[in-house]
């Protein structure tokens, strides 16, 4: 059981980060299961690096709070290879054509970037930093860890209750391979660890009001998803990974 665990975190930073991991390594079952299962893991060491560089720079620089948090944006996009903003470029793209299902999926499948897919990636980085840079001063450190956590929880709920899109793809192949009952569990796990941390950093009624938008919003996409695509695709992960941080980053920025 060991050894499958240490297999996914493996995996989890082969697929999900810049840490180069020169290693050929199974994909059985609980190989996939741990590595979808160790991603908000990843996330709280992205978090933790978040953390240090904004703690850094706010407390031992005159360093501005917008160029602050550019810094986090920058890092947190050089840390996972742009692949998150790479998916949400391509569902611009796509669901901006206001093409068919089939058409759309195709266009999502272009490693080539339209207008759409532009205009949506500009709008999205440029709204994470202003919102960051608006927060800087005022945000609790500790919750920079939770955000990113929060995010890929987000994604094994969606992940392990959506079905795949397509056939084919690397989202569909690891969906085929892993257990969702226990991503499932294990997302459930993640979310009561999170929100406990959030009432014990931000009290009861600014943790609960972010983490029902939080669900609702999930609740939303997965919808959105089934209907314009007919299910998920790694385009429409990596899209909601940058959408649930932009969600978390403007919900604590009018809750707390």
């Amino acid at each position: 059981m060991m050894k499958h665990l240490f297999n996914g975190i493996a995996l989890a930073f082969q697929f999900f980060s810049v840490v180069p991991v020169r290693k050929e390594l199974p994909l059985e079952k609980k190989d996939v299961t741990a590595m979808y299962a160790g991603l908000p893991l990843l996330g709280a060491l992205l978090g933790s690096a978040s953390l240090f560089i904004v703690f850094i720079l706010r407390d031992y620089t005159e360093a501005s709070p917008l160029l602050v948090a550019f810094l986090v944006v920058l890092f947190l996009a050089a840390a996972t290879g742009g692949l998150h903003l790479d998916g949400l470029a391509d569902v611009g793209d796509a669901y901006f054509s206001y093409q068919d299902r089939e058409r759309r999926l195709e266009i999502m499948g272009d490693p080539r970037i339209g207008a759409f897919g532009t205009m949506v990636l500009l709008f999205a980085v440029l709204g994470k930093i202003i919102v960051a840079a608006e927060l800087i001063d005022e945000l609790p450190l500790v919750v920079l860890i939770l955000i990113p956590v929060l995010s890929r929880t987000g994604l094994l709920l969606l992940f392990s209750t959506t079905q795949s899109a397509k056939n084919n793809g690397l989202a569909s192949f690891f969906r085929q391979r892993a257990d969702g009952k226990w991503l499932l569990f294990a997302a459930c796990l993640y979310l009561l660890i999170s929100a406990g941390l959030l009432i014990y950093w931000l009290g009861l009624v600014p943790a609960a009001v972010i983490l029902l938008s939080f669900l609702f919003a999930l609740w939303v996409y997965r919808k959105w998803c089934l209907r314009q695509f007919g299910g998920v695709t790694g385009d429409l992960f990596g899209a909601y990974i940058e959408g649930a941080e932009l969600l978390l980053w403007t919900a604590l920025l009018f809750f707390i």
